[in-house]
């Protein structure tokens, strides 16, 4: 199993609807895949000590999983997720992160 995490910093401007709006347009693209095995989101649970961290405090979590790195690769190459991409990102103007993995046991 491949995990597919992505890790965004939504701005200030945007509110929780924006980003409920935005993960419901994610499953719905993700739903239309059949490689697709999984997907979830959560928003970043802060603690007093993010608001100064050096570093880049997420906003939300997401992850989908695929079987293959190859299902992942063909899934990722679609004109549909360079569309969504590209649509969202103009709108809502997030920073992302990503690794791709395979699916650990913690």
């Amino acid at each position: 199993m491949i995990v597919h995490t992505l890790i965004y910093r939504f701005p200030a401007t945007v509110t929780e609807q924006d980003q409920q709006e935005f993960f419901a347009a994610m499953k719905e693209l993700l739903d239309r895949h059949d490689t697709i095995k999984g997907f979830d989101h959560r928003p970043h649970l802060w603690l007093p000590a993010d608001k100064g961290s050096r570093g880049i405090t997420a906003s939300a979590i997401a992850q989908f999983s695929t079987e293959s790195l190859d299902d992942l690769k063909r899934f990722s190459e679609t004109p549909e997720v360079y569309d969504f991409t590209t649509q969202w990102k103009g709108k809502l103007r997030f920073e992302a992160a990503y690794a791709n993995h395979e699916q650990m046991s913690v």
